[in-house]
């Protein structure tokens, strides 16, 4: 698989490499692509790369970082760096062309905390003639943001970016598709909906040569020898170590629909009062979980908030892997697999809305400046709402994930308006009806009354499907 669409953040790295001494931090969530971006631009170039283990202690991983740097920069026998303070001063003072990449530079704050105090002095104390790119990353983005970004942190104003690694767009995750093979749009729409926009998972996909979405469930998941068997509880452990299985239920408890703090807390044992700071890390640290309100309210002050994974593997891990793990864990994968399958449709609607709303709210932003999705205390929703108060106009448009007659379609358009005519802020407005589905009955008839309608393909337009 080619190296995909980095090029801004590949240019910011060979301005800053073009005046050294330069500090990047690279963030984003796990398997967005850091390390990959890191390869990529060191390819060619006298470079390190250097990743901290946080089951290494600091001697070990030390004595490791001696011998690479010392192999690679070809240093003669009497130069040993084998404390952090000696590797450090000879990386600030070093006056030949070098990149040198940390990866996962926030498990020092377990391995050796005080690396990190030592790395801010001798930073500040760098030769002027010092050569070094340095570039830092990690997948922790609340412990980066604890290191560089907050006003406390260590190093707070030494790096000269911090680069904030975001997923493929869904456009972009669908033309990679492409690229690998997959030309069946509802083949690229389930691999979307298993793995969402995480490139790491389509680069398995690939590499175990998987042919369609049920070729990958049974070689990358639904066996003894599947890469992506533990990937959720691997990652939870080495976050949370022995409260994993916490956030493991409260995963799972969103996954299955529980979206407030009241009907989560009644799917795990964690009371409601105290779910507070596991979202803080569910949302901080790992970035798969977010909270959101209605587009009507304001987040500070909004009580009608809900809780919703971002991540489409940790919703499929939290369905269908934690609440039978005694099965997966007994190789029990076909019928597993055919779970998936028979619910594979109820699992993907709101997935499929999701979707719909960020590539609709691409295309509408101009138009209607605020735009999100709505509910009320009584259970009423519009999927995609905009608003443009300067114009006083409303749009509300409804999102299914199947094909509708026109007469279906007419009845959720008519049900949709009522319920915007019922939000106090916007009775007063003008109300612009749409509708997404996978194919429409009588689109025409329906546009010419005035309707915004969206079918399957048009989402995907600029794409040759």
């Amino acid at each position: 698989m080619r190296f995909y669409n980095r090029k801004q953040e590949l240019e910011l790295m060979g301005m800053l490499d073009a005046g050294k001494p330069s500090f990047l931090v690279i963030t984003g969530k796990r398997r967005v692509g850091k390390t990959e971006l890191i390869r990529q631009y060191t390819r060619n170039r006298k470079a390190l790369y250097l990743f901290v283990d946080s089951n290494k202690s600091i001697d070990v991983l030390m004595d490791e970082f001696d011998s690479l740097v010392r192999e690679t920069l070809e240093l003669p026998d009497y130069i040993r760096l084998g404390e952090p303070e000696s590797f450090l001063r000879f990386i600030t003072s070093y006056e030949s062309e070098l990149v040198l990449a940390i990866d996962e530079f926030q498990r020092f704050l377990k391995v050796h905390p005080s690396f990190i105090n030592q790395l801010q002095r001798y930073w500040d104390m760098r030769s002027d003639n010092c050569k070094v790119f340095l570039i830092v990353s990690g997948s922790s983005i609340g412990m980066i943001k604890k290191i560089f970004i907050e006003a406390q942190a260590p190093l707070f104003k030494r790096a000269d970016n911090i680069m904030t690694l975001k997923p493929f767009t869904i456009l972009e995750t669908f033309e990679m598709l492409e690229e690998v093979g997959v030309k069946d749009l509802e083949e690229k729409l389930n691999l979307y909906f298993l793995f969402g926009r995480t490139i790491y998972y389509y680069r398995l996909f690939e590499k175990y040569q998987c042919t369609g979405f049920r070729d990958a469930l049974e070689k990358l998941i639904f066996s003894d020898l599947a890469p992506l068997k533990d990937e959720v509880r691997d990652i939870l452990i080495e976050e949370f170590g022995k409260e994993h299985s916490t956030y493991y239920e409260i995963i799972s408890a969103i996954s299955q629909g529980k979206c407030s703090k009241s009907e989560i807390s009644e799917m795990t044992h964690v009371s409601a009062s105290s779910l507070s700071a596991y979202f803080y890390d569910l949302i901080g640290l790992l970035d798969v979980v977010e909270h959101r309100v209605p587009i009507t309210d304001k987040p500070q002050k909004s009580k009608r908030g809900r809780y919703f994974l971002k991540d489409n593997f940790f919703r499929f891990y939290g369905r269908f892997m934690y609440p039978m793990l005694s099965q997966y864990m007994g190789g029990n994968y076909r019928s597993l697999t055919e779970k998936v399958l028979q619910e594979w449709q109820s699992h993907t609607g709101k997935i499929f809305e999701d979707m719909v709303r960020e590539l609709i709210s691409e295309q509408m932003v101009h138009y209607y400046p605020i735009i999100g999705n709505w509910w009320n205390r009584r259970g009423d929703e519009i999927d995609i709402l905009g608003i443009n108060n300067e114009k006083g106009r409303v749009l509300a448009v409804e999102v299914k994930n199947r094909e509708l007659t026109e007469d279906e379609a007419r009845d959720i358009l008519r049900l949709s308006t009522e319920k915007t005519e019922q939000i106090r802020e916007l009775s007063k407005m003008d109300i612009e009806a749409g509708i997404v589905a996978r194919k429409i009955e009588g689109r025409e008839s329906l546009e010419k009354d005035g309707f915004l309608v969206w079918e399957l393909r048009d989402l995907f337009s600029e794409m040759i499907l």
